[in-house]
């Protein structure tokens, strides 16, 4: 594993920053991760991050997106 999976897993262990319908949000050292809730249809999780996130007051729209499947954990990361 890389480093970039070892700073979202650790990221993982500390209180979230929000929770939405798909999501669990955390704050991380290189920016924000959302956290699946289930293991739902990827389209569908795709197609809502950008709404879920303005349910919890985050704007993601400039940041960069990367989808990580970590220890069995799917994340959307997002950066500058």
């Amino acid at each position: 594993m890389d480093s970039t999976c070892d700073l979202i897993i650790d990221s993982l262990k500390e209180e979230p920053i929000g929770e939405t319908d798909y999501f669990i949000w955390f704050i991380t050292d290189i920016g924000i991760v959302a956290l699946f809730k289930g293991e739902g249809n990827f389209d569908i999780y795709s197609s809502n991050v950008e709404t879920e996130a303005n349910k919890i007051a985050l704007d993601i729209t400039k940041e960069e997106k990367e989808y990580l499947k970590i220890k069995e954990r799917q994340v959307f990361l997002f950066y500058s």
